[in-house]
């Protein structure tokens, strides 16, 4: 009980020097020279400043934070793909953390968390093109582009999906049915680590 009386006393003479500091018991001391003299008899109390150095800790924390980024294209059209072969995105715009592999147009997820994919398939008139996002060979999300409805029109579908992931998990776009033609340029996979 004592030592809650004597941690509290030295409270209170602490905040009875800061008033009279800051009043100006020290004559015409101007306010940074207050200041100082504030900080230099909280430090001696054992009192510490910490929000420079929580500013430090998550600067230094988020400095060692990866960032995972891609973004891919069709190199070329892609017809007659069979039902749930892998959808091949060849040319690679961005692939910051290198978990984006354009051989296989595969995603391999270099640690846990969450990921936001999106895909978007074009076809060409007369044509349907239908995918799947799967994660470990598991259907998770699908697009369906129909080029047959509509006259001449190129059709275009999106698709946006956010997976919880753990390290080494593979995602992937594979054809769902029928993946009769899809326009290279025109049709891209990306995703990011939030």
């Amino acid at each position: 009980m004592s030592f809650l009386y004597a941690s509290m006393f030295a409270k209170l003479y602490g905040a009875v020097l800061l008033f009279s500091l800051l009043l100006g018991a020290s004559g015409s001391d101007d306010f940074i020279t207050k200041y100082e003299k504030y900080n230099s008899v909280c430090r001696r109390m054992g009192y510490q400043d910490k929000r420079c150095e929580e500013r430090d800790h998550l600067r230094h924390r988020d400095s060692l934070q990866e960032v995972i980024a891609f973004h891919a294209r069709m190199s070329t059209d892609q017809k007659n793909i069979k039902n749930r072969n892998v959808v091949v995105f060849g040319t690679v715009t961005l692939n910051t953390g290198k978990a984006y592999n354009p051989t296989t147009s595969k995603f391999t997820a270099p640690s846990r968390g969450h990921y936001s994919f999106t895909w978007t398939i074009a076809t060409y008139p007369g044509a349907m093109f239908n995918t799947q996002l799967v994660i470990n060979g598991k259907s998770v999300s699908y697009n369906h582009v129909n080029g047959r409805v509509g006259g001449n029109n190129y059709e275009a579908g999106s698709s946006t999906v956010i997976l919880k992931m753990e390290k080494n998990d593979v995602v992937s776009i594979l054809s769902a049915d029928t993946g009769e033609s899809a326009r290279g340029l025109w049709s891209s996979f990306s995703g990011f680590k939030l």
